[in-house]
């Protein structure tokens, strides 16, 4: 092995603990026995499964939706979790209702709608990138969202009405 390979093979587990991997994946334990015997695993009796200790996905449950108001005050968003919660590692989708800021809520349709997570401590953002689908009415499916981990997240609802740009701010500590 050169010694490129051994500097990033020696940064390898760094990273992983700095970007809190240990949050998402199972927690194991291995034998001592299972060192002292080898690379045959020929001890007897030893299995050499590791045992897992924690479940390898965790969910944050939301009480109610979230209401929000874009910067520009032009529209009010309503979010929430399609089956009421936030798994961390795991696929889920999200219902948006948006309307106008007036006292009719008039709802918007016709609009391009995305949403986007950001964990500013980690300087990194989702693993994919979620799309919607419009159901009418001023409502909207967000669907593939991934939150690989805990933590603190911003999240960002983003509008396109008629050619004008709008954003809705929220944050999550998972």
């Amino acid at each position: 092995m050169n010694r490129a390979s051994r500097w990033i093979s020696g940064l390898l587990p760094l990273a992983l603990l700095a970007c809190g991997s240990d949050a998402t994946a199972p927690k194991t334990e291995t034998a001592s026995s299972d060192v002292a015997a080898g690379p045959s695993g020929a001890a007897a009796g030893i299995d050499k499964a590791p045992r897992v200790t924690e479940p390898d996905a965790y969910e944050f449950r939301l009480e109610s939706p979230r209401e929000l108001i874009t910067r520009d005050n032009a529209f009010r968003v309503v979010w929430f979790p399609s089956e009421g919660r936030i798994p961390i590692n795991e696929h889920f989708t999200v219902d948006v209702t948006v309307t106008k800021n007036d006292e009719a809520r008039t709802p918007v349709e016709g609009a391009l709608v995305t949403m986007s997570c950001f964990m500013p401590e980690h300087g990194h953002g989702m693993l994919r990138e979620p799309r919607s689908d419009e159901l009418g009415e001023g409502k909207y499916r967000v669907n593939g969202f991934l939150l690989h981990m805990d933590g603190y997240w911003t999240v960002s609802v983003n509008l396109l009405v008629d050619g004008l740009a709008a954003t809705a701010d929220d944050e999550l500590r998972l």
